[in-house]
């Protein structure tokens, strides 16, 4: 462990040093969010967890918040659901995504978040990500005239089926056949991309 970082670094602390120390608290915050849920853990656990100083969380991250908004961008779903394949294939990674998270599937972090979704501050950082690993990757993904309104479409629906999801339980849709909620939610997402008439 560098002891500079340990007890809040300085200008003289190895850059090397500095970024095994964000790692590990990236590593230990990961591990205690996906565990315990992320309303439950503080910065000072995460800090314990990590064997740091708590002030490095808010030198690094800025806070608690800022430290889960780093973890989210780099395992982040949608960025690679964007680019992972053929342009042709979009809406059915996406349409595959939005009914699978209905279906409670997910990564071990994203099913724990999902129990938090209470909470105010991971509200404000899901809000923050819908704009920077959704839509403007997929607006500028798309191109075009009216990429960031076909863009905004697509996150309404799938932003709605999550709210649902969380909210009411989707009992109902969880219920019906899989393939015919897939299908259904695939159209949605291609009138959402289909291009708009002139206006009159």
């Amino acid at each position: 462990m560098d002891r500079p970082d340990r007890t809040g670094g300085g200008a003289g602390a190895p850059v090397r040093g500095r970024e095994a120390t964000r790692e590990r608290i990236l590593a230990s915050a990961k591990v205690l969010f996906t565990s315990e849920g992320y309303g439950a853990v503080s910065s000072r656990k995460i800090a314990s967890h990590a064997g740091v100083n708590v002030a490095l969380i808010n030198r690094y991250f800025g806070s608690k918040a800022g430290l889960l908004t780093e973890i989210l961008r780099e395992d982040g779903v949608f960025p690679r659901l964007i680019e992972e394949g053929p342009p042709e294939g979009l809406t059915e990674r996406l349409a595959e995504h939005s009914v699978s998270r209905l279906h409670g599937e997910g990564s071990p972090l994203q099913l724990s978040l999902d129990d938090s979704a209470g909470d105010p501050d991971l509200q404000a950082v899901y809000q923050g990500r819908l704009k920077s690993a959704l839509i403007e990757p997929l607006a500028a993904y798309l191109g075009g005239r009216d990429a960031r309104v076909h863009a905004s479409l697509v996150a309404a629906v799938l932003m709605g089926v999550g709210r649902v999801r969380r909210v009411e339980g989707a009992t109902a849709l969880r219920a019906h056949d899989r393939e015919q909620l897939k299908e259904r939610v695939l159209a949605l997402l291609e009138l959402c991309l289909k291009d708009f008439d002139p206006p009159e």
